[in-house]
């Protein structure tokens, strides 16, 4: 990608603190330079905890507290909150961060939950204020995951009231197993490292199947000990590691054979684990907008995003966002499905103000539609679903001029509304030279006869333009 140009790009950002490379790489810019910026929509941010919100408004990150609504549903921790394993979490600031990259005028509601309680009531409450975009980065563990459990059912009673549901696939895509144990138990080799923290879930369809997860610890005398179990929830509480040897044993207890998925939370199945399937609830739900991961550079799925089928057979993600990106300095690189999906809902607040702007439909139905329209193409559709998100879809606008002469110099100057990624030039097939940004010059040797000459212009958000002009030397 074009480092310098976007660079160049974000100096000129609406936005007051630094801005997410993934803004260009979907060309919200493009938007921001028509005036539109998210301010006709409210985006809720939806998480476990918001620490470090007052250090990431003094630092020009998010807007003043008196520009953004709040809400817990957490009677215990209050907005701070507390993540899945029980730690402090400044993670909803992160992804309430990158929204506000994206779409710096949309008014912020930041939300948070302590468990499946919280979140059903933290649902119901943002889908009866009227928020039509919700930004939810989290996946709980314990299924069904097939869209029929509580949180997914929560997420289509939401979508059902006109909110665009927006979540994150999971980074289950190395941390997940699908198997059919029996009754004696199939065994799920897991090597933790000291001072890691474990915490699993489990899940399966089928009436009258029943299965449970063990956490075993191997003891000195070769036996193997019980340290945790899954509960009625399907998940079991954190477990601590201190050293030793550790296995997972997954056991049907009742009814008929069916698949089990397994996922875990911090540790990885290594050769075991099965990336189909991996896409934790409420990810599942048909009312999500499921989001991927791709690194804001590329264009390949990254290994840990999950993707479907979900149990009962239908398609995750579908699309992707851009991550791996900077949206505060002083936490470079956040990654995972996490910063996909708030940029993905930040883009969705742009395309429906844009909708609401021109009079065509902004329901959650019709802005569904138009955002997966927009996306660009990917290889792995299993993995990438419609493609990458993006706002901007117009083509830049190519300026090429070839003087007269054996060896003129090409010019070359590309137009966009949002930031260029790279201008290319062949002659007769053969690519003479590629420069990012949006400007061109090549001098080139032209033979007699025709002579085929075409420039390729791309932006960041993957809009090419190809321009050809044949020029004849007698």
């Amino acid at each position: 990608m074009a480092g310098a140009a976007l660079v160049a790009a974000a100096s000129s950002s609406p936005a007051l603190g630094v801005v997410s490379q993934g803004v260009f790489r979907m060309g919200a810019d493009a938007s921001w330079a028509r005036g539109i910026t998210g301010a006709a929509t409210q985006v809720a941010v939806l998480d476990q905890g918001f620490g470090g919100l007052a250090e990431s408004i003094a630092a020009g990150e998010l807007p003043p507290l008196s520009s953004m609504e709040t809400r817990s549903f957490d009677p215990v921790h209050g907005l701070e909150g507390r993540d899945n394993l029980g730690g402090r979490t400044q993670h909803g600031t992160r992804m309430a961060e990158i929204v506000h990259d994206v779409a710096p005028g949309a008014r912020l509601v930041l939300v948070n939950y302590d468990d499946i309680g919280g979140f059903v009531r933290a649902v119901e409450w943002i889908a009866a204020s009227g928020i039509p975009v919700v930004s939810h980065s989290n996946s709980l563990l314990g299924g069904p995951f097939d869209g029929s459990g509580v949180l997914a059912q929560a997420v289509n009673g939401a979508a059902a009231r006109g909110v665009l549901w927006v979540n994150s696939s999971g980074n289950f895509g190395e941390r997940h197993w699908r198997g059919v144990p029996g009754p004696a138990g199939t065994e799920i080799p897991i090597s933790p490292r000291p001072g890691e923290t474990m915490a699993f879930g489990l899940g399966w369809s089928g009436a009258g199947a029943e299965a449970v997860l063990l956490v075993q610890r191997l003891r000195g005398d070769g036996s193997w000990a019980e340290v945790a179990r899954s509960d009625r929830t399907r998940r079991t509480p954190p477990v601590a590691v201190d050293g030793g040897a550790w296995r997972l044993v997954v056991m049907r207890t009742a009814g008929a054979e069916v698949p089990v998925d397994v996922f875990s939370r911090t540790v990885g199945f290594g050769a075991a684990a099965t990336a189909d399937g991996s896409v934790a609830t409420p990810g599942d739900a048909l009312g999500s907008l499921s989001v991927g991961a791709v690194s804001w550079r590329g264009t390949a799925p990254e290994r840990y995003s999950s993707r479907g089928p979900t149990q009962d057979g239908r398609s995750k993600p579908d699309l992707v966002g851009p991550t791996y990106v900077t949206s505060n300095r002083l936490f470079p690189g956040t990654a995972g499905t996490s910063a996909s999906t708030a940029h993905v809902a930040g883009a969705a607040a742009l395309i429906r103000d844009e909708r609401i702007a021109t009079g065509a439909r902004s329901d959650v139905w019709a802005l569904r539609a138009e955002i997966l329209r927009r996306a660009k193409r990917l290889g792995d559709r299993a993995a990438t679903g419609a493609g990458m998100a993006r706002v901007d879809v117009v083509r830049p606008r190519v300026r090429l001029v070839v003087p007269s002469g054996r060896r003129p110099v090409v010019r070359v100057r590309a137009t966009d509304a949002g930031t260029m990624a790279a201008v290319e030039l062949r002659l007769n097939g053969r690519v003479m030279r590629t420069r990012p940004g949006p400007v061109l010059a090549q001098r080139i040797w032209l033979r007699d006869g025709r002579n085929r000459i075409e420039v390729r212009a791309r932006d960041l958000a993957g809009n090419e333009a190809v321009v050809r002009r044949t020029v004849t030397r007698r």
